[in-house]
């Protein structure tokens, strides 16, 4: 019989390449938006890097495993082989755990920079931290697995049982299957008030909401957590691994499409000819709250009064509808882009009328954490 029937791993290799490919042009047209057009760099971009970062690891660590056997039967490898595929699936488990940690974090921190209500926030900031404690922990455990740490691969020493290593990765995915679930139905509970079209409303959903196919894919592997160790690891370990990939790789994918909306914008009004819509001195300020703070203009990037006193009129008559500092917030961060102002209107549209004041409304702004100090 040949060594090489039933060989895969030409195939998991070149999965690797393109879906590696498509993760690095994800990153590269991030941070080109981040830095290029929207002029903000921030934490969930650094921990989208280190997610990047880890895959194109673990994508290394699969070369490796491949060219030691990884796709073949068990049967089919040298001693040696087989125990330097063990030792380097051991580190891309690692891997897998340090790489969606830092994806779901990034997803997270970016889903803060969107409300300012504190009851919204503070339930993202104990998910940082649960995601940073949890997935931590686990990965000492996975490291710790085995004493001295060697035997994990060449079996000279005392390890966890099959069942308990099992049970680190269901772990995992549990808390993968949870939190890309919650993630991806937060934009639809955000942007369920906020005063924009229904076309531009749904559109902001599918792209902020494709957290869902990431908790697919590990909602498959977790179903599939049987085949994470099995005796055949080489060969019947390889759908595991694919749902694996795709959590891995559409996660990142996923958490970098939502931030590309101000290059879009660009390159459409760009090829539109419109040269004056959408340009590189567009600020989205992240320090603060303030929705005057953006400047649009093409000359020398300044605001003159006439802009100033149309900013003041939009802003009021986005408070008086309740939900107006929600939208400002996704102009903030360059997913949204203020439609260009009718300058006709002058200074005398600064001062816009006074309204009366209306209890019910007040508590409704109160609700979404709309005070008067944005009036």
């Amino acid at each position: 019989m040949s060594s090489d029937e039933g060989n895969w791993g030409p195939a998991i290799l070149a999965l690797t390449i393109a879906f590696l490919v498509l993760v690095l042009i994800s990153l590269f047209l991030r941070i080109l938006t981040r830095v290029w057009i929207v002029h903000q760099f921030w934490y969930d971009d650094a921990a989208i890097i280190l997610a990047v970062l880890g895959t194109t690891i673990g994508a290394g660590l699969d070369f490796v495993e491949i060219d030691y056997g990884f796709g073949k039967h068990q049967q089919f490898l040298s001693p040696h082989n087989l125990q330097e595929f063990r030792k380097y699936t051991y580190g891309e488990w690692i891997q897998t755990f340090a790489t969606l940690m830092w994806t779901k974090v990034s997803i997270c921190l970016f889903l803060m920079r969107l409300p300012n209500s504190k009851a919204l926030l503070l339930p993202l900031q104990c998910a940082v931290a649960f995601l940073l404690f949890s997935n931590t922990i686990l990965t000492i455990i996975w490291i710790m697995q085995c004493q001295p740490i060697h035997a994990a691969w060449d079996d000279r020493g005392t390890c966890m049982s099959r069942g308990a290593k099992e049970g680190i990765i269901l772990a995992q995915a549990v808390i993968s299957v949870i939190s890309d679930f919650a993630f991806a139905a937060f934009p639809i509970l955000f942007l369920w008030r906020v005063q924009i079209d229904l076309k531009t409303k749904i559109g902001l959903w599918v792209l902020m909401c494709l957290g869902f196919i990431t908790g697919a894919c590990c909602l498959v592997r977790t179903v599939l957590n049987n085949q994470s160790l099995p005796l055949d690891g080489t060969y019947n370990g390889i759908i595991n691994w694919l749902w694996r990939l795709f959590e891995v790789q559409i996660g990142i994918i996923a958490a970098c499409i939502p931030t590309l909306r101000p290059l879009y914008l660009w390159v459409m009004r760009r090829i539109g000819g419109d040269t004056q819509g959408l340009n590189t001195n567009i600020k989205f300020p992240l320090a603060t709250n303030d929705p005057q703070s953006w400047v649009e203009n093409v000359s020398d990037g300044k605001e003159d009064g006439s802009d100033l006193a149309m900013n003041d009129l939009d802003h009021d008559h986005d408070h008086i509808h309740g939900h107006g500092h929600q939208r400002e917030d996704l102009i903030r961060e360059g997913i949204l882009v203020s439609e260009p102002m009718d300058t006709s209107l002058r200074m005398d549209s600064a001062h816009p009328k006074e309204t009366s004041e209306d209890p019910g409304l007040e508590k409704e702004m109160h609700k979404y954490g709309i005070d008067e100090s944005f009036a």
